[in-house]
């Protein structure tokens, strides 16, 4: 019995163990997703305020603002 008594409770310790690097493992993996997630929001926000720029910069936009610019003055 002293033998089945000592596998049980190496078994025990073998099984907490385990458990705490799952856990650490499931926390890691959620921090570096949250981590993740925050970079796509800010490439995001740079990709719109980008297209945005690029949109308002476009030919057509400058030179209907100009001609809109002269009309105002007159």
């Amino acid at each position: 019995m002293d033998q089945i008594e000592l596998a049980i409770i190496l078994l025990t310790i073998l099984v907490t163990i385990l458990t705490l690097v799952l856990i650490t493992l499931i926390v890691l993996v959620v921090l570096v997703l949250n981590k993740v997630n925050k970079i796509v929001a800010d490439a995001q926000r740079i990709a719109d305020n980008l297209s945005s720029a690029t949109a308002w910069l476009s030919p057509t936009t400058v030179f209907s603002a100009a001609v809109r610019a002269f009309r105002n003055n007159n």
